[in-house]
C-alpha cells in the first residue's frame, strides 16, 4: 500500500512540474473588459489647435480595466467588424479595416506596456470636432461623405489613417467590436453600437448628451 502512495504521489509531482506554468495561468491570469461613460473624464471636451486655428473638440475614451490578479503585459485594443445600419440591415463600412486603436496617455503606441490589476489605462475610441474647422485640417474631412458643412462626424481614432478615409464616418447608427489582447491572457470582445447624431454643441452636457450614444451589445 505504501509503495502506491509513493507511485501516486510521484506522478502528481511529475504531473505538476509538467503542467504548473498551465497551472498558475488558470488561478493567476488578467481579465480585461472595457468601459465608457459619456461623461468627464471619459468623455470631455478639449481645446485642440491646428493650421494656426484654436477650436474645441470632443474626445471619447475607453477605460481598459484588468480585472485579474496579475498584470497585463503588452495591451493592444482593436476595433473591428465595424458597419452602419441601412434600412433594417447592419453592412460594413466600405474600406474599413481591423485596426489598433490608440492608448491616451502613453504617447504614439499601439501596445500598453501594463497594466496592473485592479487599474486601468484610457484608450482613444474617437473624437468629434467642431464642423466649421475640420475641411481645414488634414485627414479630419471627407468630402465624399454625405453630409454638410454643420453635421459633426465621427473619427475613430485608429493607428492608421487609410488615405480613403474610412476612419471618419457619417452621422448613422454603427456597431463594432473591441477586442482587447495581451501576451498572458485571453482576447476579450465586447460588441457596441453607438449613435452619431451629427448635431453640434459647444456646451459639453448638451453634446456628450445629444452627439453621440453609445451602448454595450449584450
Amino acid at each position: 500500500m505504501a509503495n502506491w502512495f509513493v507511485a501516486i504521489g510521484t506522478l502528481l509531482l511529475a504531473v505538476i512540474a509538467v503542467f504548473q506554468d498551465k497551472i498558475r495561468a488558470f488561478f493567476q491570469s488578467p481579465k480585461l473588459h472595457c468601459e465608457i461613460d459619456l461623461k468627464p473624464p471619459d468623455c470631455h471636451r478639449t481645446v485642440m489647435t491646428g493650421a494656426n486655428l484654436s477650436f474645441f473638440a470632443f474626445y471619447y475614451l475607453f477605460k481598459i480595466w484588468n480585472k485579474g490578479n496579475i498584470s497585463a503585459k503588452n495591451v493592444e485594443v482593436i476595433i473591428s467588424n465595424v458597419s452602419k445600419k441601412e434600412g433594417n440591415e447592419f453592412r460594413i463600412v466600405d474600406g474599413f479595416l481591423p485596426d489598433n486603436l490608440k492608448w491616451s496617455l502613453i504617447g504614439p503606441k499601439i501596445y500598453c506596456d501594463y497594466i496592473s490589476p485592479g487599474t486601468f489605462k484610457y484608450c482613444n475610441l474617437g473624437h468629434i470636432l467642431d464642423p466649421k474647422f475640420r475641411a481645414k485640417l488634414q485627414g479630419e474631412d471627407n468630402t465624399s461623405l454625405p453630409v454638410d458643412t454643420k453635421e459633426a462626424i465621427f473619427c475613430f481614432d485608429v493607428n492608421f489613417r487609410s488615405n480613403r478615409f474610412s476612419y471618419l464616418v457619417a452621422p448613422g447608427t454603427y456597431m463594432f467590436t473591441i477586442t482587447m489582447g495581451c501576451e498572458n491572457a485571453k482576447s476579450q470582445s465586447t460588441k457596441y453600437m453607438v449613435e452619431i447624431t451629427g448635431k453640434w454643441f459647444e456646451d459639453e452636457s448638451r453634446m456628450l448628451n445629444e452627439g453621440f450614444r453609445i451602448n454595450e451589445i449584450r
